[in-house]
């Protein structure tokens, strides 16, 4: 078993995406960590013609087969269940829109051999941020998934953020999570995510921080997140006057540009 892989999650309309990640990947994976990438089992075709050679592609239903046709929700269940394929102990969850700027170890993600860092901080310089481009910081999506699991988890303590993207997760934390709390509940994690939308849009990583919060599993050693995202080109626009690669790379060792707003790497018409 591997203690450490990156595993990418994505589908066909992000394929350029996928190719420009695992670009950045290939020129600075300095200790060659294996890299997965999972895809919609009627897109893995697709990709098994096309992707370069070294990386390990599954379908999605080598993991998990899910029948929420949301795919935001959708991908939100498949990654958060790579564990049942007991190929890795930890993994460092990559979505499709990343980038990496500089060169990275195993040691930028484990504290030891035993003990991945957790994303987890209070955010004041992206809350800040998103107050300066008229979004109330207080009522962010994360806000509300946070409010929603420790409702049900009963957690409590500072507003923690557990991203954002790529998130660092042990599988020890979300096999037990199956294990000793949705199954005892009769709960899939697909069933509990709908139980879940009652209060809030659900959120894996606020799950798994909190879920770790509440049962210290592991050794809780906090990181900032790993990237530069820019959630929103609000954000983007604000900050293009001082976008600087060079200086980006002391701090990060990649960075994002959401899909949801960036569309530099959208495909042909013929390849959608």
């Amino acid at each position: 078993m591997e203690k450490l892989v990156l595993y990418i999650k994505s589908f066909r309309p992000d394929y350029k995406r996928v190719e420009n990640l695992l670009h950045s990947i290939e020129k600075h994976n300095r200790d060659g960590i294996p890299v997965y990438i999972s895809v919609n089992d009627s897109d893995y075709r697709f990709f098994k013609s096309r992707l370069p050679e070294g990386s390990t592609l599954l379908k999605d239903s080598d993991i998990v087969v899910c029948k929420i046709k949301d795919g935001w929700r959708y991908q939100q269940v498949v990654k958060a269940q790579l564990h049942r394929l007991n190929i890795c102990e930890n993994y460092f969850c990559i979505d499709s829109d990343s980038e990496f700027i500089r060169d990275f170890f195993v040691a930028d993600f484990m504290y030891d051999d035993q003990t991945p860092y957790t994303v987890m901080h209070e955010a004041k310089s992206f809350l800040d941020t998103m107050e300066l481009i008229g979004r109330d910081s207080a009522d962010l999506f994360q806000s509300r998934a946070l409010k929603a699991v420790r409702q049900t988890f009963g957690t409590h303590g500072k507003n923690w953020d557990y991203g954002p993207s790529p998130y660092l997760w042990s599988t020890k934390v979300w096999r037990h999570f199956h294990e000793y709390y949705l199954k005892p509940k009769k709960h899939s994690l697909e069933s509990f995510f709908i139980e879940m939308e009652r209060i809030a849009l659900p959120s894996e990583a606020v799950l798994y921080g909190e879920y770790l919060l509440k049962t210290r599993l592991i050794d809780i050693i906090p990181v900032e997140g790993f990237f530069k995202v820019y959630h929103f080109k609000e954000q983007f626009d604000l900050e293009e006057p001082y976008f600087d690669i060079e200086r980006l790379k002391k701090n990060y060792m990649g960075i994002i540009k959401q899909s949801n707003w960036n569309d530099e790497l959208q495909p042909a018409p013929d390849e959608a």
